[in-house]
């Protein structure tokens, strides 16, 4: 490329306008950096209840209907067995590191087994409305009241509020998507993390998993928990998770009772198999 014209006067040097040069450019995006404070592969486990056996009957809780969205190849499958999610509650533990039998607890405490059909379908359309309104409020861009929209639903009986904060806990803690890949991706790749609870029963497991994660480094105090939970720190994450007061006291008091029946064989964790 030719020099342009130089021109001097006052002993200085000038070029023409629009004839000067400048020092090449590329554009180069720049690189995001995100530091994890987990690994994401920490595993919390509890002790003493090895001996509790695998149930592997029919569920008789929550009603046998669920709202899930299909993969491509379940497309034609019209049910799924009580084993088949089994599994799908035992992969939701193991993903989140969490105990497996902490997560069966907590979903038997939210579907009761002793409830009559008529409660379990009263329960099961009280839970469908109010996923149907958060899917309604989410389209509408907040039209429905928090009051309706935002109350607790899905088979772990999640609030949206409770829900979404988990999933913000587990992204920026644990650097990881709150499903794996299988999970979020169905049908024609559809999208399944929606972080509406009840939207799809399977994705609820979790969710449920991952605000599960949140309580045990909550109550241990330990961000990324690694290791054992003592029997006092189960108790205080099963409180947690149906909140604080006498209520949250007596709901973890009733599954620890579960837990201890479960083990001498007098009672059954309905959603456990190993």
């Amino acid at each position: 490329m030719a020099e342009p014209e130089k021109i001097i006067k006052d002993g200085q040097e000038y070029v023409p306008a629009g004839t000067a040069t400048s020092t090449e450019t590329s554009d180069v995006a720049p690189v995001e950096l995100k530091v994890c404070r987990c690994n994401g592969k920490e595993v919390t486990t509890v002790a003493g209840y090895d001996s509790v056996p695998s149930y592997t009957g029919e569920l008789p809780s929550p009603l046998q209907i669920m709202w899930y969205v299909p993969k491509t190849k379940e497309l034609l499958k019209a049910s799924f067995s009580d084993t088949e999610i089994r599994v799908w509650i035992k992969q939701a533990a193991e993903y989140y590191g969490i105990p497996h039998i902490l997560l069966a607890v907590i979903l038997q405490q939210e579907n009761g087994p002793k409830g009559s059909k008529f409660l379990q379908a009263m329960q099961f359309g009280e839970r469908s409305l109010t996923t149907l309104l958060a899917i309604v409020d989410n389209v509408a861009f907040d039209a429905v009241p928090d009051k309706l929209a935002g109350g607790s639903s899905g088979f772990a009986n999640m609030s949206r509020a409770t829900l979404q904060k988990s999933v913000q806990y587990t992204e920026n803690y644990y650097c990881k998507k709150p499903l794996p890949e299988d999970v979020q991706y169905r049908i024609f790749g559809w999208n399944q993390d929606t972080r509406i609870p009840g939207d799809d029963w399977k994705a609820d497991l979790y969710y449920c998993s991952g605000h599960l994660r949140e309580l045990i480094d909550r109550v241990t105090g330990t961000r990324c928990h690694s290791g054992t939970l003592t029997a006092d720190q189960l108790k205080k994450v099963i409180a947690s998770y149906n909140g604080s007061g006498p209520l949250a006291e007596k709901y973890s008091s009733d599954a620890m009772t579960l837990l201890e029946a479960a083990k001498a064989g007098t009672a059954w964790l309905y959603f456990y198999e190993k």
